[in-house]
C-alpha cells in the first residue's frame, strides 16, 4: 500500500542495507576476497559457491581467467567509445588481468555474501522507489531523489562486474566505493524531503557543512590511498608502506585531524538538547577513533581487523554528518 508510513519504512530499510555494504564491503577488503569469485554475477559458475576446490574442472583457474579477459575487453572497447581511450589503454596493459585465483572456500562464501546482501538491498531500494510514486503529486522531489538514489545503486550493481571482470583494478574499485557514498546521500535526502516534521533546524549550519565537505574529500582521498595501499606486496616494512603511499597518505591524515577539529567545534557548538547533539557526539567519537585505527593498517597484525573498522566507522560518519546536514538542504529543495 502507498502511504507515507510504508514509504518512510522502506525508505530508512534501504538506508540501512546500502550502509551494511559499507561494512561488509570492509569485510571482504579485510580478508581479501575481492577476487574469492572470479566470475560475475555467478560464483565458479554456480549460483551458490562450491564447498570444495575438488568439484571444480582441473583447469578451471585458466577458464575463468580467460573469460574475464573477454569480459573485460568488451569493457574496454565501451570506454573506447564514450571517449575514455586513456582508462581503456590502462586497463588493457594492467599485468593483474592475467593472474589466477585459486578456490579458497572462506574468501568465496565472503564475496558471494557480499552479492548476497547487494542484490536484496536492489530488491529494497527497488520497492522504495515505487513506493515513492505516493509523493509524486504531493512532493514529487521525494520521488526524484529516491530515483537517483536506486540508479545509483544500479550503477553501482554494474560497476561490481567490472571491479570482478577487470581484476580489481585500480580507479574502478575506488568509483565502486564512491557511488555507494553517492546512493545512501539521495536517499538521506528523500528521507529528509518527505519528512513533515521540522525539528531538525540548524540556526547556523556553516560549521556542519564545512565538516561535511571536508569528510566528503576525506572519503576521496582514503579511497585513493586504499587503492595505492592494495598495490604493496611488502608490508614488514613501515617505512617503505608510508613512503610508497605519500604524498596521499599525509593529506589524509592531516585531514583526519581537522575533521576531528570540527567535530569537537560541533559538538561543543549544538545545544545538548538539540536533537542532533547525539549525532554529534557519535561523530566526535568516530573521528578521534579514525585517526587511531588509521596508523594500525601500517602494521601487518593490525591490518584486517583496521581495514574493516576503517571503512566501517568512515562511512558512519559521513552518513551521520550527512543526515545532520540535510535539515539545511530541506530548506533549499522543497
Amino acid at each position: 500500500m502507498m502511504t507515507s508510513k510504508n514509504y518512510r519504512i522502506s525508505n530508512w530499510l534501504s538506508i540501512f542495507f546500502i550502509f551494511m555494504l559499507f561494512v561488509i564491503g570492509g569485510l571482504v577488503r579485510s580478508t581479501g576476497s575481492g577476487m574469492g569469485c572470479p566470475d560475475w554475477p555467478k560464483c565458479f559458475g554456480q549460483y551458490i559457491p562450491p564447498t570444495s576446490e575438488n568439484t571444480l574442472p582441473n583447469n578451471y583457474q585458466t577458464f575463468y581467467k580467460e573469460q574475464r579477459i573477454i569480459k573485460t575487453n568488451r569493457f574496454v572497447e565501451i570506454l573506447k567509445w564514450i571517449g575514455l581511450e586513456k582508462k581503456a589503454l590502462e586497463i588493457q596493459k594492467n599485468s593483474s588481468l592475467n593472474e589466477t585465483h585459486e578456490f579458497n572456500f572462506l574468501k568465496a562464501y565472503v564475496e558471494y555474501f557480499n552479492r548476497i546482501w547487494g542484490a536484496l538491498t536492489g530488491i529494497i531500494v527497488l520497492i522504495c522507489l515505487i513506493l515513492s510514486a505516493y509523493y509524486l503529486k504531493i512532493k514529487p522531489k521525494v520521488f526524484v531523489f529516491t530515483l537517483l538514489g536506486f540508479i545509483g545503486v544500479l550503477f553501482n550493481a554494474l560497476l561490481g562486474a567490472v571491479v570482478v571482470n577487470s581484476n580489481l583494478i585500480g580507479g574502478i574499485v575506488t568509483a565502486h566505493f564512491i557511488a555507494a557514498f553517492a546512493s545512501i546521500s539521495f536517499f538521506l535526502i528523500a528521507n529528509n524531503v518527505s519528512d513533515e516534521k521540522n525539528h531538525w533546524s540548524i540556526s547556523n549550519p556553516t560549521l556542519s557543512i564545512l565538516l561535511l565537505i571536508f569528510t566528503s574529500i576525506q572519503v576521496v582521498i582514503g579511497a585513493f590511498v586504499r587503492e595505492s595501499f592494495d598495490r604493496i606486496t611488502n608490508f614488514t616494512d613501515i617505512q617503505h608502506t608510508i613512503t610508497f603511499l605519500l604524498p596521499k597518505i599525509n593529506y589524509h591524515a592531516i585531514l583526519g585531524a581537522v575533521i576531528l577539529g570540527l567535530a569537537v567545534l560541533q559538538f561543543i557548538r549544538i545545544p545538548k538538547h538539540h536533537f542532533t547533539s547525539g549525532f554529534a557526539k557519535y561523530i566526535l567519537v568516530l573521528s578521534a577513533l579514525q585517526l587511531i585505527i588509521g596508523p594500525l593498517s601500517l602494521i601487518n597484525q593490525f591490518i584486517a581487523v583496521s581495514k574493516l573498522l576503517h571503512i566501517s566507522f568512515g562511512a558512519g560518519l559521513y552518513v551521520l554528518q550527512f543526515y545532520i546536514c540535510t535539515s539545511f538542504f530541506k530548506k533549499n529543495i522543497i
